[in-house]
């Protein structure tokens, strides 16, 4: 049995058990910019004190069809000692080794979880006894190393769907602060003088972010949104009527339609509609 005692010390979170003490960050004064909130990415965090295998798996994510280097970022820490607490906070998906010389991932994955509850957790093991200690920790899956390029491509798959499952936001940047939307309560996207405008459901005052349509498509094209036109972005949720005259929306707003590509419009509202 394991014994952990967490406390705060300094300015970090401490945790000691019978197999050493793991010091899970280290405050300093200095901003990492790759720490800042906002930025609207995917993070995926690694752990494993073994350098090659985290290179080795880092690598075969980054293989996987659903990954877009655009939109997903890889974070690598090979000594779980030096694992800092803003990593943790901002990660999506956390792969940990359970057996890391004298760190022991369970204990290292109770203390992450009271720094993020809702991350998905998947157990990188040789072993399988640990099975019932990882469901304490809400363990999303437990990865074989020995049958890693067997096993990844589907657990990356459901991971990434349970990180959509959550509660879905969009993290843009509003004067110079990040500000968390709900996809659910955003009607439409606008562009108005290189700004986009974020139409939420009322009461909910319009937002503004400098970011391009096309980006924000990019990013939004698993999420129901539909391109109606240059200048406009649709949550199809809202769509009350699509015709080559406008798409009237449930709010009462109408928008205008590109008549050029209106048959692809309407061809791909029809699948979102008919989908499941």
């Amino acid at each position: 049995m394991i014994y952990n005692i967490a406390f705060v010390y300094n300015g970090a979170i401490w945790l000691d058990n019978e197999r050493g003490r793991v010091i899970l960050d280290t405050i300093s004064n200095a901003k990492n910019p790759t720490m800042e909130a906002g930025d609207g990415m995917l993070h995926i965090l690694l752990c494993d004190d073994d350098a090659i295998f985290t290179e080795a798996l880092k690598r075969l994510i980054e293989a996987q069809p659903e990954f877009n280097r655009r939109y997903m970022q890889i974070e690598c820490v090979h000594d779980p000692n030096a694992l800092k607490k803003a990593a943790v906070q901002k990660a999506d998906m956390i792969f940990l080794d359970i057996d890391m010389g004298d760190v022991n991932g369970i204990a290292l994955a109770r203390q992450i979880r009271t720094i993020r509850k809702d991350a998905v957790l998947i157990f990188v093991t040789n072993y399988g006894e640990y099975a019932a200690e990882g469901y304490e920790v809400s363990a999303f899956r437990f990865l074989p190393k020995l049958q890693l390029a067997e096993k990844l491509p589907d657990y990356f798959r459901q991971a990434l769907a349970a990180c959509r499952s959550r509660t879905r936001t969009l993290n843009v940047l509003c004067d110079g602060e990040g500000t968390n939307i709900v996809l659910d309560e955003l009607v439409y996207v606008g562009t108005e003088e290189r700004m986009l405008i974020f139409h939420r459901a009322e009461p909910a005052a319009p937002l503004k972010s400098r970011m391009s349509l096309r980006t924000l498509e990019e990013k939004l094209a698993e999420e129901g949104f539909l391109r109606i036109h240059n200048s406009f972005l649709v949550n199809m949720s809202y769509i009350a009527a699509l015709q080559t005259s406008g798409v009237t929306l449930t709010t009462g707003q109408v928008l205008p339609v590109s008549l050029h590509g209106y048959k692809a419009i309407k061809m791909k509202y029809m699948a979102w509609r008919g989908r499941g």
